[in-house]
This record gives structure tokens, sequence and C-alpha cells, in this order.
């Protein structure tokens, strides 16, 4: 389903009615400020665009308790958080030094005990309690199960 934005038809009430084929606003010296009690709407048909100036301390601002970027298909707001990138990075760094120490353990046959022909190998008592350490204890596989959910923002949902 695409959104295809359409102008006010409906005029009621007390109202400013500009139109004219172009409109500049512009602060010399200040800020250009819009408020409203219930809500700023924009629509186009075209593009919007929101510029800053390329001088380092430029910065483009959202503060809201909860911001959506798109809509679903069905037009009903999205419902999958955005990840936290400093967050999600750190994860999955723990995540792969897990990993890399569980092949190291193998590769150091730390994990491994030979079987007999034909029977399953099966841990040594050794790589048992390091299997178990390494699934529950600090930053172990448990412990990283937990943490997930800190990685998902509180505040941007995506499409």
């Amino acid at each position: 389903m695409s959104y295809t934005p359409t102008q006010p038809d409906k005029y009621n009430g007390k109202q400013i009615l500009i139109t004219s084929d172009r409109l500049i606003f512009n602060a010399k010296d200040d800020s250009i400020l819009l408020f409203s009690n219930k809500a700023i709407g924009f629509s186009t048909n075209g593009s919007f665009h929101f510029d800053t100036g390329e001088e380092e301390n430029s910065k483009f601002v959202i503060n809201a308790p909860k911001i959506y970027l798109g809509l679903k298909s069905d037009g009903n707001l999205a419902n999958e958080p955005a990840l936290l990138g400093n967050l999600t990075e750190q994860w999955l760094m723990d995540l792969m030094d897990l990993l890399d120490q569980i092949l190291l353990d193998f590769q150091t046959g730390k994990m491994n005990q030979l079987g007999n022909l034909g029977f399953a190998t099966t841990p040594s008592p050794t790589s048992l309690s390091r299997i178990q350490e390494l699934r529950n204890g600090m930053d172990g596989i448990n412990d990283l199960k937990k943490r997930i959910k800190e990685i998902k923002s509180k505040q941007i949902n995506l499409v």
C-alpha cells in the first residue's frame, strides 16, 4: 500500500490560508518556530528534505518518546525496534569472542575425547566443566541471550 498525500480540501473555523507558487521563510538571526497543541502536518506529492549546515556542530535532532520510520503495508505504524549500534556491536563482538574461545578449545584438544571405533565420542570431564563455564559463566551464552533485549531501541521503530 503506498501513501499519497492529499491537500486539505476543507477549511473550517479560524484559519490563515496562503496560496503561492513558492513560500520562503528566512530567519536571519534566530529560529523559525512552529507550535501546535495537536499536530503539525506536512504533505507533499514530491520529496521532503531536511538540510543542515556542514559545520561540525550542525545536527538533526528528533526528540520524541516514540519515533516511527515508515508505515507497514497495511498502513499501521512500524513495529520492528531499531538496534542500538554501539550495544549491538559490543554484543556481536562478545558473541564472536565466545565462539572463538569455543573453537580454540576444540582446536587445542580441550574438548576432544576419542571413543572406541564405532562409538560416539563424548566430552572429557574437563571438557564438560569448560562447556558449562562457557554456557553459564559471566558473558557466557546464557548471559548473552539475556542481553539481547538491550540492543533493541525503545524509541525508534522501523518497517
